[in-house]
C-alpha cells in the first residue's frame, strides 16, 4: 500500500510542469501601434475576404484612434504562402499612449516579432496567412536600426 502510494505521488510530481510566465517581447513593447494595424488589418480581410484596403478604410475601424497618425502608408503584396502588408511610419508617430486590455496584452505576447533589414520604403511587414487559414498573423517584422 505504502509502495503503490509512494509510486503515485513521485508520478504525480513529476508529470506537473511549472506555470508558465508570459513575457513581453521588447520589439513587441516598442511597437504596440503595430499590433494594433495588425489586428485591424486581419479583421478587415476577414471581412472582406481579402479584398484590397486603405490606410482611411483602417482609421474608420479603429474607434479609439489609437493609430490615427501613426501611420503613412501601408502596401499590400501577395506572396508564395503568405500575404504581406508593407508599412511606413509617420513622423507624428505616437505610440507610449496605447493602452491595452488583458486579452490584447496576451495576444501581443503570443505573436512572432522579428527584425530584419529593410530599404528606405518601409520600417517593417506583417505577414498573414491566406484566407483558408483565416488570415492568421503569422509574422510581425520590423526594420532592425
Amino acid at each position: 500500500m505504502h509502495r503503490s502510494l509512494i509510486i503515485l505521488t513521485i508520478f504525480l510530481l513529476g508529470c506537473s510542469t511549472p506555470s508558465r510566465l508570459l513575457t513581453i517581447n521588447p520589439i513587441a513593447n516598442n511597437n504596440k501601434d503595430v499590433f494594433i494595424l495588425s489586428t485591424l488589418i486581419r479583421d478587415h480581410l476577414r471581412q472582406t475576404n481579402g479584398r484590397e484596403f486603405s490606410l482611411f478604410e483602417l482609421h474608420k475601424n479603429d474607434p479609439l484612434k489609437r493609430i490615427s497618425n501613426n501611420f503613412d502608408l501601408i502596401e499590400m503584396k501577395a506572396k508564395g504562402g503568405y500575404i504581406s502588408i508593407y508599412f511606413k511610419f509617420s513622423k507624428s508617430r505616437d505610440e507610449s499612449e496605447i493602452e491595452f486590455s488583458d486579452q490584447e496584452k496576451e495576444m501581443l505576447v503570443r505573436n512572432n516579432w522579428t527584425e530584419k533589414r529593410f530599404g528606405e520604403n518601409y520600417d517593417g511587414e506583417i505577414r498573414f496567412d491566406y484566407g483558408e487559414r483565416f488570415y492568421r498573423i503569422k509574422r510581425l517584422v520590423l526594420k532592425r536600426e
